[in-house]
């Protein structure tokens, strides 16, 4: 498509994100000029969990001390099996692993590539990364939540459709 030089990839490591992830380097591959700038909207939970420590023992933390999803992280000052349960945190929708993830793709085809954690609601962040880069197109994947706040709200993907100033394309 001639005109398109800035594309937004709203990214967040889920099915539609992977699907949208697919079309980005489609639409970036062997493109002169073209750049990408890939958006994370940061919503990393850390949930607590115990943990019987007899039955299911700590696991070591990963290389470079960064914990990875459904990695337990041990409480540093207690030894293992000092109490028969202990608490351990779990981190989920981990922002590193989602961009790990999409540079593992992108940087096999030498895209010119910037990547941005983003803060808030998922659609306003996008839409106003969108603006601050002067994107041309925004690729989103359709979110797979389905019911009635959806339908009564609207989804993410609608939302920046609805709000964005450039096109935007919405991979199924």
């Amino acid at each position: 498509m001639a005109g398109i030089k800035n594309i937004v990839l709203a990214y967040d490591d889920s099915d539609g994100g992977k699907k949208a992830l697919q079309l980005a380097k489609e639409f970036t591959a062997n493109k002169e000029g073209v750049k990408l700038y890939v958006g994370h909207v940061f919503e990393e939970k850390v949930k607590s969990e115990v943990v019987e420590t007899n039955e299911r023992p700590i696991e070591h933390l990963p290389i470079n001390n960064f914990p990875a999803d459904g990695i337990q992280v041990p409480p540093l000052a207690m030894e293992q099996g000092a109490l028969e349960k202990t608490e351990h945190s779990i981190i989920t929708h981990s922002s590193e692993k989602a961009f790990n993830n999409a540079k593992a793709e992108l940087d096999a085809l030498n895209i010119d590539t910037e990547y941005s954690i983003l803060e808030g609601s998922p659609s306003e962040s996008i839409v106003d990364y969108a603006n601050s880069v002067n994107a041309d197109l925004i690729i989103i994947g359709q979110s797979g939540n389905e019911g009635i706040k959806r339908k009564l709200l609207g989804g993410a993907s609608q939302k920046i459709a609805n709000n964005a100033h450039c096109h935007v394309l919405i991979a199924k």
